[in-house]
């Protein structure tokens, strides 16, 4: 069954790749977003295979307009270390978007698949998270999420509103912003720039195919009033990625940097996907090592897209200019 679907945060890295797979689905698809800050949406031509809405959200009376059989908002200020630079602009601008999409379902009567992060876990020694563990804000972006989080429940028990919230793990992928480990240590390995990655961190990883793929499914399937993990469930140093990625580029070895104290993350964040799997019927089925050798070959063919960033891929992280959120924002102040 063919569905009209707002994607709102569609210029962003998992909105791009979700626009162009639910097209591919034969969903129609109207994007939302800001702008097309990064030059995704024009770059993959989706300017020219959907119609787009460019509203800032977190602005008070911002409105969605359209009719859609389902919302999926992913839009939010997604870096962890940009929310350590600015925490009050990362809580207003999440909370405000996610609030207005909120209000638009109410309006409408129309259901939210609400994007939220496993970052709400803040980390651990090594077990598995579940959704029904607790949670813990290392950081103003988790923090944020985990109040939207909240505002999504109760408009779910006082309002009546169809929604569904999934916890998105580390995704890789085309179209992924170079102030990532991924496409960062591609971006620099292609360029020739030295890597660094941190140790002693185990992260999870999935490739953005697999995330498109269950959420598409959990719309197509009205799987509305849950909550759901969307991840791999697979523990990954960070050195082991920068190390394949540089196998892959044929650079020269990452550089080690110990864990630093007080960047907002845990030692190993990694979340359990069963319960999706026994919802959905959904698993993970791009291992680590093809989808970053696919992610990697990708940069290598679309130079065009991210070149423009080098200014910040090539910078230290010891400040905000490797990020992409500062280098280019999309508020003026």
């Amino acid at each position: 069954m063919s569905l009209n679907i707002s994607i709102v945060g569609a210029a962003g890295f998992v909105g791009t790749n979700l626009a162009l797979a639910a097209l591919e689905a034969g969903h129609s698809v109207t994007l939302v977003d800001v702008a097309d800050r990064l030059g995704r949406l024009r770059a993959s031509g989706l300017l020219d295979r959907a119609p787009h809405q460019y509203v800032d959200l977190s602005e008070p009376g911002a409105r969605l307009t359209g009719a859609a059989d389902a919302v999926i908002h992913l839009a939010a200020l997604p870096q962890v270390d940009f929310s350590l630079y600015e925490p009050a602009r990362v809580m207003r601008n999440n909370t405000a978007v996610t609030t207005a999409v909120l209000d638009h379902a109410r309006a409408t009567d129309v259901p939210v698949l609400f994007a939220s992060s496993i970052e709400v876990y803040g980390g651990n020694d090594g077990d598995l998270f579940t959704e029904t563990g607790p949670l813990l804000p290392l950081s103003p972006y988790a923090a944020s999420k985990i109040g939207c989080e909240q505002y999504v429940e109760s408009c779910r028990h006082t309002f009546g509103t169809a929604a569904t919230t999934v916890r998105l793990t580390n995704l890789h992928g085309p179209w992924q912003a170079p102030d990532r480990i991924v496409p960062r240590i591609t971006a620099q390995s292609l360029s020739g720039i030295k890597s660094e990655a941190v140790t002693g961190r185990l992260r999870d990883f999935l490739a953005v195919e697999d995330a498109t793929r269950a959420l598409l499914g959990l719309v197509e399937r009205g799987l509305w009033g849950e909550t759901f993990n969307l991840s791999a469930g697979v523990p990954t140093g960070l050195e082991e990625v920068a190390d394949t990625i540089a196998g892959l580029t044929d650079s020269g070895p990452v550089a080690r940097l110990d864990s630093p104290v007080g960047d907002g993350r845990g030692p190993s964040l990694v979340a359990s996907p069963a319960r999706l799997e026994q919802r959905l019927g959904w698993r993970a089925a791009v291992p680590l090592a093809e989808g970053l050798r696919t992610t990697v070959s990708w940069y290598a063919e679309n130079e065009a897209w991210w070149r423009p960033f080098e200014a910040q891929f090539g910078a230290d992280r010891d400040g905000p200019r490797f990020l992409l959120d500062h280098a280019f924002p999309f508020w003026t102040d």
